[in-house]
């Protein structure tokens, strides 16, 4: 079968059409590849479409890395949690795109070097991130493929980025929250009849629930983008987390009490589309979970909305991690113990803990001083 041109957009990937059920991805070489049924889903048709392309699209390159790292991704990919697979697999596509005329024996220290520099120069934790993947990829290779014998990472030295101290005053995180609901503009702007028009965000009930459960629960936006409604023990009054972050090391776990706040939180979710055979409380139109690029998309639209109404805001590096550091800054604030915010953020000693608040929180200083005054003789 040929594909028709789109008439009109269909949230499709490009290259991919619905056919008797089913997703098919359409390949450059024109041969049709089918990914999975419709009532499977997108997140699972997303999941084939990237594994499909990881097969065929190394075929392009010349060397022996891509089929390699292909091969590596699609034999360790399930060993790493939903929330963060597509991620993982998503470093390996990089890794493609840059390095498909390579063969994995003329690659040194000096190669990954270039390769950090060249993709990620100003980003120090992604350049850290990829150091890693690319380190696990070379020791696959070195004890399955015998095709190296040194792990050319082993010298690369990557600077650690500084500790984040962003923090997001009361003022601007409420006027971010509003904007996730509401868009403004001036109609008429410069004339006697001029007005402001205030719409409503489609997906803006959603996201304010989101933010919402981000804050009052001090858990990683990933834990609350994943909530599902069997987490929610009304018997025992707590919802059960458990990180996805160390759910393959500590395990660290917290059952996080349902405070009137939360549950009114719960209450508007619920309400919320599709209103029937709910799985997850942050959900788009479909009954999936929110994505992390539609969360982003949304936060940092509400950011670009408040600018035009709040120079203050402008430029503010505020992104969706920063809500647990200001929530848990805050409860310190609010003379709850290192232990207690130790607990509520699943971390597994006080340490991390610690450096986590401080490096957001400003010491006071408590000295006052006088200018001196002149001494009668």
């Amino acid at each position: 079968m040929t594909p028709r041109r789109r008439i009109r957009p269909d949230g499709l990937p490009s290259r991919v059409y619905v056919r008797n059920g089913s997703f098919y991805w359409y390949r450059p070489d024109g041969k049709w590849k089918r990914l999975a049924r419709v009532d499977e889903g997108d997140i699972r048709m997303l999941d084939r479409l990237a594994e499909e392309k990881r097969k065929f699209e190394p075929t392009v390159g010349g060397g022996n890395l891509p089929r390699l790292v292909g091969e590596y991704v699609d034999t360790h990919k399930m060993k790493y949690a939903d929330s963060f697979r597509d991620e993982w697999a998503r470093r390996g596509d990089a890794v493609i795109e840059s390095l498909r005329e390579w063969n994995v024996e003329r690659i040194d220290a000096g190669a990954v070097e270039d390769f950090l520099a060249a993709s990620w120069s100003d980003k120090l934790p992604m350049q850290r991130a990829m150091k890693a993947w690319l380190s696990g990829f070379f020791s696959w290779v070195i004890r399955r493929k015998k095709l190296m014998q040194v792990n050319p990472c082993r010298e690369v030295k990557v600077k650690k980025p500084k500790d984040r101290d962003v923090y997001i005053p009361d003022r601007h995180f409420l006027a971010i929250r509003a904007a996730l609901m509401t868009y403004r503009y001036k109609k008429n702007e410069g004339k006697p009849n001029e007005k402001t028009i205030i719409g409503t965000v489609q997906t803006g009930s959603m996201m304010q629930c989101f933010v919402d459960l981000c804050y009052l629960t001090c858990q990683r936006s990933t834990e609350i983008r994943l909530l599902r409604w069997d987490q929610i023990d009304r018997d025992a009054g707590v919802i059960h987390f458990i990180p996805t972050k160390t759910e393959d090391s500590s395990g660290e776990a917290v059952d996080w009490p349902i405070t009137p706040d939360i549950d009114a939180v719960l209450a508007r979710a619920k309400l919320l589309d599709p209103a029937f055979g709910q799985t997850y409380v942050i959900r788009d139109k479909k009954g999936n979970p929110k994505t992390d690029q539609a969360c982003r998309d949304a936060w940092e639209g509400a950011i670009k909305r408040v600018e035009k109404f709040d120079a203050s805001i402008k430029g503010k590096p505020y992104t969706i991690k920063d809500i647990r550091a200001k929530a848990l800054t805050d409860a310190k604030r609010a003379g709850y113990a290192m232990e207690e915010l130790r607990i509520a953020g699943a971390h597994t000693d006080t340490t991390t803990t610690e450096t986590y608040i401080k490096s957001r929180e400003v010491p006071r200083s408590n000295v006052v001083l006088h200018l001196p005054t002149p001494k009668s003789a």
